[in-house]
């Protein structure tokens, strides 16, 4: 009886998550999956394995700690500070580590003082199926090991953390049907995980992941650049002393922890002073300084030049770059029109665009698992490209006859002369600030003019019946978006530029409550983290929500706060939530999605 039920579930399972199942166990022989058995949160009593024989996949939401592993390891101990005396392999644990853990493999987690170490334990099976290809064979379960133990390294921690959460927050209380949504949803994850191991090519029984700590704190420092980062908390990743750590960095780095800190934030905000028109005050907070003074300073002193200096300076001598390209491919346009249903383009995150315009890019944008999910019916079978660290191998293959990036900063740091020595390249400045301009130029580059002024009468016609709809709807009611952005917690939308806010308020004339009309007035940009008072003043009658991967812990402490309550369109029931895919890209597809929303909520 539990061989033919779980023969029943994994057939269920493989029905639903085929893709996924494939990649998981294409190579076992027989039939195989993963079963989730149980799902904790990390407290004083699941510090060690509760079921030994079974896998564990530990993940760490927040707060600072160890993992101890039990047994001989190999490598050089006097190359690993966290190597301790007794046989036990010590790693740390920060917000974001993932560790996947084999069965039988002793394990323990130790707190960090008095810190607060919060996460999750998921405790799988892996089981195959023998003997049912024999006509008269006896069906068997075996055991069946997820090919991999160790670190799970990943660019952005959301997406993991927040498929775990939601496996925890449906743990419980469903109808036995959903047991098998239950066990597609954890095969998802494990998929993920996979795919990300497969990227990285770390394991904890190979020399690469004998990562030292000088080399684990930098990778923490580029992955978490705009969180608040000390020396202490630095050395504390690394298993060191402050002293000793600062001493022990320089003497590898020939720098001190904090200025390589400063260099890499640095970085991030030469990208946003190029792909965006933020105040500094923003970009300084956005990429980790506590003030614009000191950003500016540090960034003098780093470049020799000021942040807006670098900026002008920049993009005057990207544009006439871009423009002499453009000049270029527009001329050779004329002379492929014959043969443009053949071109191949690849334009990241300009899908949307290319999409309008009868073009089917031969690779998508991506990064590190998010993509623009609404164009998923017309980009079918389209491999991804992540823009987070650019397989130009996989560029190369696909052939492109043009190549056209989206944002700058895809082509800084020496990238853009790779993008060019595959194909000629576009780089657009700024192509959200004006979405029919950009349709209008790339329709002229793919000798597709007649096809953009179409799509933009179409969008027209669009947007003046729904202003039509919803002006007899709610007239003068006031509507605001808000976000809780994966980086920077909540934001809110307005002015008349961005993503959203020319869609809301200049296509659909929708009226902004009077906490964005002032700011407009003041010249405050279009996104903005705000802080509760702030949203105590957003007097909105209709508020839209868009929730990034991984807020999921955010949203519920966000809905059950006393001041969210308090909101006049939350009392009235006039919340709406959106995608972030859609609302958080300019294209036109995405803006007529955006439309439509904007009916089915407010109409």
């Amino acid at each position: 009886m539990i061989i033919t039920v779980l023969s029943f579930i994994v057939q269920c399972i493989e029905k639903e998550l085929e893709p996924a199942m494939t990649s998981i166990y294409s190579d076992s022989p027989s039939p195989a999956t993963f079963l989730l058995v149980d799902i904790t949160k990390l407290n004083p009593y699941s510090l060690s394995p509760c079921h030994p024989s079974l896998h564990h996949l530990l993940y760490i939401v927040s707060g600072n700690g160890s993992l101890l592993l039990a047994g001989d390891h190999k490598g050089d101990p006097d190359k690993h500070q966290a190597t301790s005396s007794i046989g036990e392999t010590i790693y740390s644990l920060y917000a974001g580590s993932c560790y996947m853990l084999a069965p039988d493999l002793r394990w323990t987690v130790e707190l960090s003082g008095e810190s607060q170490l919060e996460g999750f334990v998921l405790a799988f099976d892996g089981i195959r199926l023998h003997g049912y290809e024999q006509p008269a064979g006896k069906t068997e379960r075996g055991a069946f090991r997820f090919p991999y133990s160790g670190q799970v390294c990943h660019y952005e921690q959301p997406f993991i953390g927040e498929q775990i959460q939601a496996l925890y927050d449906s743990r419980a209380g469903k109808p036995s049907f959903s047991l098998y949504a239950w066990q597609r949803d954890f095969l998802q994850l494990l998929d993920h995980i996979r795919r990300q191991v497969d990227a990285n090519e770390t394991h904890l029984n190979s020399p690469s992941l004998e990562e030292e700590p000088i080399e684990r704190t930098i990778r923490y420092m580029k992955e978490a650049y705009s969180k608040e980062l000390t020396r202490e908390l630095l050395a504390e990743i690394a298993g060191m002393s402050p002293g000793y750590f600062s001493a022990a960095f320089r003497k590898k780095t020939g720098k001190s922890p904090m200025d390589m800190l400063a260099e890499i934030r640095i970085q991030h905000a030469k990208e946003l002073l190029l792909s965006c028109t933020y105040p500094l005050r923003t970009i300084a907070q956005t990429v980790g300084f506590s003030t614009e003074f000191y950003f500016s300073s540090r960034f003098k002193q780093l470049t020799g030049f000021s942040p807006t200096q670098y900026a002008k300076r920049d993009r005057v001598r990207k544009m006439a770059s871009s423009q002499l390209i453009t000049a270029q491919l527009g001329r050779s346009g004329s002379r492929l029109a014959s043969e443009k249903s053949e071109e191949r383009i690849v334009g990241l995150f300009l899908e949307d665009y290319l999409t309008a315009l009868g073009v089917k890019p031969v690779l998508q944008y991506s990064r590190a698992g998010y993509y623009q999910r609404y164009l998923s019916p017309y980009l079918e079978n389209v491999d991804m490209l992540d823009v987070a660290r650019i397989d130009f191998g996989k560029l190369q293959q696909a052939q492109p006859d043009r190549i056209l990036l989206g944002f700058s900063n895809f082509a800084s740091e020496g990238r853009y002369e790779q993008f060019a020595g595959i194909a000629p390249t576009v780089v657009f400045q700024d192509a959200h600030d004006n979405w029919r301009s950009m349709l209008t130029s790339l329709g002229q580059i793919l000798d597709r003019e007649r096809e953009a002024k179409e799509v933009i009468s179409r969008y027209e016609a669009k947007a003046r019946d729904a202003r039509t709809i919803l002006s007899r709807k709610i007239g003068g009611g006031t509507v605001a978006l808000l976000r809780l952005h994966f980086r920077h917690g909540l934001c809110l939308y307005g002015g008349f530029a961005g993503y959203a806010s020319p869609v809301l308020y200049e296509d659909l004339s929708l009226t902004m409550p009077p906490l964005l009309r002032e700011w407009h007035k003041n010249g405050i940009q279009p996104v903005t983290p705000i802080t509760p008072d702030i949203l105590e003043q957003l007097d909105a009658d209709y508020l839209f929500l868009v929730v990034d991967d991984g807020q999921a812990v955010l949203l519920e402490e966000l809905l059950a706060s006393k001041l969210w309550n308090s909101l006049r369109a939350v009392r009235g029931n006039r919340v709406f939530q959106g995608s972030t895919d859609v609302w958080m890209t300019f294209g036109i597809i995405a803006h007529e999605r955006k439309i439509e929303f904007a009916l089915a909520a407010l109409n």
